[in-house]
């Protein structure tokens, strides 16, 4: 194995290309101007972009992302001993073009013999994939069975190269589950780039996706990358591509297919290597069968389909996921939720699934402040008509005959006000199921509370 500590191999051409593809290490080559002459795939891996992306880039654009010529002198980032076959070790922190940071550690010799004046540069990312792997924080969070089957069937796939379809309802994490995939692959090491086709018109989808060259449409003043070429040795999460064009459903197609893109206005194919992970909230069968998606672009995405279930059937991960939130929220000093909270969350239904579960604590943290979050912090999304507290009374409000000038209503223990549920039952015609969904709990809970506040006082 070559070591940088040795001389590096001579570059001899046409052969340079051949000599330096036996080094097994990520390994560049750059000329007396700091400029790239040769690459390796293992060095296109490591900083997510292609062999010929690499060609010709300075040594600042290489490593901070910022086009230009070397600036010489200390302003240089690349430190080097004057003698032919002396080693320099250095670290820098890395950006990419999309400003992307990585810490890297370079090891640089000047080549001896006939190349001389060239300067091998060995690249070494600071944390091995593994240890990256195990510093990245969890981020599915779940104990229930259904998650756990959702995550073997996810780890059992990543490792693959296969192309994963995520399905599901809107809400329920397939980007957190797309950003799991990707850290169990063997491209954790690499970009995550993620594009929502729903917030895209046909144009800007294919300028996102491929990129376009200078001058391609009004407003291109300069080269821009697509985010296939930014996915390079990573992966590309395309989200909501039951949304995505006709037109463009082509030509996603025909880049899967050949791994081949090409930028708007320009006339070269660019070699890609970035694996696609694609979601929808959509029935693409049904709509393949309207002729709203092409049916081959269908099969191609379903090679390995992913089905993530709703919250409302997996109530275990409920207070999991609240706490989670809430933890994030800045709630630590909250936790853990109270009972009464607790069964509050776990009665209602969530049609707005894990997202909608994420706001509801986010807005109960504020409203609790430095205090404990109560079940009156709770206010509900649903559907059906929101059973939303006021936000006067999830306020905390001074004791006293005077603070108040009506008695506060009684509430049971799940928050719930008589003068609520009378509402939502004269609202209902006093169907108590109707009822129950405009409330946001179970029918069966609803039955509850109206036999705690018939014996009450």
């Amino acid at each position: 194995m070559f070591s940088l500590h040795q001389s590096p191999p001579p570059l001899v051409h046409p052969d340079g290309e051949q000599v330096i593809e036996l080094i097994p290490e990520p390994f560049l080559i750059l000329d007396n101007a700091h400029r790239v002459v040769a690459a390796n795939q293992a060095a296109a891996r490591l900083l997510s972009q292609t062999r010929g992306m690499l060609m010709g880039q300075g040594c600042q654009e290489l490593l901070f992302g910022r086009p230009g010529p070397c600036p010489g002198g200390d302003a240089c980032p690349l430190t080097l001993q004057s003698g032919a076959g002396q080693v320099t070790e250095q670290r820098v922190e890395a950006r990419n073009h999309q400003g992307r940071s990585r810490p890297l550690k370079i090891r640089m010799s000047r080549v001896a013999g006939d190349a001389e004046g060239l300067v091998g540069l060995q690249l070494l990312a600071e944390n091995g994939t593994q240890a990256h792997k195990e510093k990245m924080p969890a981020r599915v969070v779940g104990r229930s069975q259904a998650m756990a089957r959702l995550m073997h069937v996810v780890e059992r796939v990543a490792p693959t190269s296969a192309t994963v379809l995520l399905l599901g309802e809107s809400g329920v994490g397939k980007e957190r589950v797309a950003e799991h995939l990707h850290r169990c692959s063997e491209r954790a090491d690499g970009p995550l780039v993620v594009v929502d086709c729903s917030a895209l018109g046909e144009q800007l989808i294919e300028a996102e996706l491929f990129g376009y060259e200078k001058g391609a449409f009004t407003g291109a003043d300069r080269r821009k990358i697509g985010l296939f070429e930014a996915a390079q040795g990573g992966t590309l999460f395309i989200d909501e591509v039951g949304e995505m064009p006709l037109a463009m459903q082509s030509k996603l197609l025909r880049a899967l297919e050949a791994s081949r893109i090409r930028r708007v206005g320009g006339t070269d194919y660019i070699d890609v290597d970035a694996r696609v992970v694609a979601a929808t909230h959509r029935d693409l069968g049904a709509m393949v069968a309207r002729g709203e998606f092409r049916e081959d672009l269908y099969y191609r995405l379903a090679a390995f389909p992913v089905d993530i279930p709703p919250l409302r059937e997996r109530r275990e991960d409920i207070i999991a996921l609240a706490e989670h939130f809430l933890e994030e929220a800045g709630g630590a000093h909250q936790l853990p939720l109270a009972r009464s909270v607790a069964e509050l969350l776990t009665d209602y239904q969530f049609p707005g699934n894990v997202r909608e579960l994420k706001n509801i604590i986010g807005r109960a943290a504020i409203l609790a402040g430095p205090g404990p979050v109560l079940p009156e912090h709770i206010a509900f999304q649903s559907r059906q008509g929101p059973a939303v507290p006021s936000t006067q009374d999830a306020f905390d409000v001074p004791s006293g005959a005077d603070a108040l000038p009506f008695p506060p209503p009684r509430r049971t223990r799940n928050g719930l006000t008589r003068e609520r549920i009378r509402a939502a039952l004269e609202a209902s015609d006093g169907h108590r199921s109707e009822a129950a969904q405009r409330l946001g709990v179970s029918e069966r809970t609803l039955y509850r509370h109206l036999q705690r506040l018939s014996s009450g006082p």
